[in-house]
């Protein structure tokens, strides 16, 4: 039997809605650094990649993270027993960086996760012990590039410019403010609990893009209901004009 009219029109329009709410999910979701925020020269913090999985039918079964090179982090230690194998890649430095624990002529340049497996439809983090932040400058930019069981790879390497504020691949970014202010998420201590500072092209453009691609999705997932509705009253039967009265003999 032929699906009525009506019906037809309230299945399009709830997959309209469905694949519009799926939409702004994956938009929205992308590998990102937490704290968003430290001061320079920090000695001891917690970085945290969250890595969402966006495919629909692939895991994710690997990460790397290009660490920067031009003001690199004195010391990177990947967190033990995460059920990822971590392999680490150093490189030498141009310039050997000494501080109150000695002189380092190396650091590391990349580290990548590999041998685990992130669902269809939930996230990984993967944590990283940085000592020693740098000093010389005002934001930190981590390229990441991540693999799915099905042979795809995303690249989260992209930097925001004047040009194109909001890339569709942004790579994580860490905003360093001055020395001695707090950042978010920092190991304690013994300083209080930190703040979110953001300047230039920094985390809060990505957070000002995930808000606008939610505001977004609603205003189209708000059009999309008004359209169902107008379809299913237009697609309603007329009604049948009410009988005369018989006219009296």
């Amino acid at each position: 039997m032929p699906m009525p009219m009506r019906s037809k029109l309230t299945v399009f329009m709830i997959g309209v809605v469905a694949a519009i709410c799926l939409w702004a999910g994956v938009a929205a979701a992308h590998v990102t650094v937490s704290p968003s925020s430290l001061p320079q020269g920090a000695s001891d913090a917690i970085l945290t990649f969250r890595v969402p999985n966006e495919s629909a039918t692939a895991s994710v079964v690997g990460l790397r993270i290009q660490f920067p090179l031009a003001h690199p982090i004195v010391v990177l230690n990947p967190e033990a027993g995460s059920g990822w194998v971590v392999d680490v890649h150093s490189t030498v430095l141009p310039t050997p960086i000494t501080t109150d624990d000695g002189t380092f002529t190396s650091t590391v340049s990349e580290i990548d996760w590999s041998g685990g497996s992130i669902p269809v439809g939930q996230f990984g983090e993967f944590n990283v012990l940085a000592q020693g932040l740098p000093k010389g400058t005002d934001l930190l930019t981590f390229k990441a590039v991540q693999l799915y069981s099905d042979g795809t790879t995303v690249n989260w390497i992209q930097v925001p410019t004047k040009a194109a504020p909001n890339p569709g691949h942004p790579a994580p970014v860490l905003v360093l403010t001055a020395p001695g202010r707090s950042g978010v998420g920092a190991v304690p201590t013994g300083g209080a609990n930190p703040t979110t500072a953001a300047t230039g092209t920094s985390a809060g453009q990505s957070s000002a893009l995930d808000n606008g691609l939610a505001i977004a999705a609603l205003i189209l997932a708000a059009l999309a209901v008004a359209v169902a509705v107008v379809a299913m009253w237009l697609g309603r039967p007329l009604a049948k004009p009410a009988a005369a009265p018989p006219v009296p003999d």
